[in-house]
């Protein structure tokens, strides 16, 4: 401005070379737990668990002793240590380990037992192991990840499969109906509640149509090719 008092020049000056430029970048933050920290999980969970469902057969009664044989239960596992994991190369790595690790836990318990398994079931059992870790291990990262359309994906498989399953228990197993009607239920409260934001409470169970057939189909791939 014309008369204003020249600035005062104090002596500083700005570096504005691209290295400095980017130091001064916000850095992303890591999300996930340590690999040690997740690898202790994954061992314990896996281990224990796997023990713990051997147990819970001999243990539990209808409508409850569902959840010692079930196929989604187990790959809930892996969808929590997908989440816990972060992102998803680690969440795959991790819940491909944890669902062989209960595996591990739950033959070797009935080894000890002298309780005999059937090839055919075992190997039916590591395909879905690798599948399912593989899956919801990548679900559970998606989950606690920042993009909304993935944080429903994740939800609405982690409910999807308990719905799914349990459909599938009503239906083909007309003896198991309270026990399917249940995990129906659980399935469509678990998609609710661990939904991230309030709008994806509704979105996420309107999804379910969508990964409840995805589940069934794969359920009946899976019966189709191994226990037929």
């Amino acid at each position: 401005m014309c008369g204003a008092p020249p600035a005062r020049w104090t002596g500083a000056v700005i570096d504005t070379s691209p290295a400095v430029a980017r130091a001064q970048e916000p850095q992303p933050v890591r999300t996930g737990a340590s690999t040690g920290r997740l690898a202790l999980v994954v061992v314990a969970a896996g281990l224990g668990i796997g023990v713990l469902t051997e147990w819970a057969q001999g243990v539990l009664v209808d409508p409850w002793a569902m959840w010692a044989n079930s196929i989604a239960v187990w790959v809930l596992v892996a969808f929590a240590v997908g989440a816990l994991a972060g992102t998803p190369r680690r969440a795959a790595v991790a819940g491909v380990a944890v669902e062989l690790l209960l595996l591990a836990g739950y033959y070797a318990v009935r080894t000890l037992q002298d309780v005999p398994s059937q090839e055919r079931i075992l190997v039916f059992w590591i395909a879905g192991a690798l599948v399912g870790g593989l899956v919801f291990g990548v679900a559970g990262s998606w989950w606690r990840s920042t993009e909304s359309w993935a944080q429903i994906a994740g939800v609405s498989l982690a409910g999807g499969v308990l719905v799914s399953e349990g459909l599938m228990r009503a239906v083909a197993f007309p003896w198991q109906g309270a026990s399917g009607a249940i995990m129906v239920a659980v399935g469509i409260v678990l998609t609710v509640v661990i939904a991230r934001t309030a709008r994806q409470r509704w979105i996420a169970p309107l999804c379910l149509l969508v990964a409840v057939p995805l589940g069934l189909s794969g359920t009946w791939v899976a019966n189709s090719f191994f226990l037929s």
